[in-house]
């Protein structure tokens, strides 16, 4: 003969297992974007374009190439 459970038990069977369920859910959503928050903080790139002060003039100009004076000062060099 089957025991019939009291509601009491069967409320605090189910209570529990609920918890469980949200526990796990919780930690697979920590698992699964956890890469995903590391991966924006390390893959940052550098910018291309950098502010440089010529050398010779002073001058204050934006280049993408590592140089120390600007594009006249270079021309005129040459």
């Amino acid at each position: 003969m089957a025991r019939d459970y009291d509601g009491e038990d069967l409320e605090k069977k189910y209570a529990e297992e609920a918890l469980d369920r949200k526990a796990k859910a919780g930690i697979h959503a920590d698992a699964c974007t956890t890469s995903i928050k590391l991966f924006k903080h390390y893959g940052r790139k550098k910018p291309l374009v950098k502010q440089v002060i010529c050398k010779k003039c002073g001058k204050i100009f934006k280049t993408n190439r590592d140089t120390q004076l600007c594009f006249s000062c270079e021309r005129k060099k040459n």
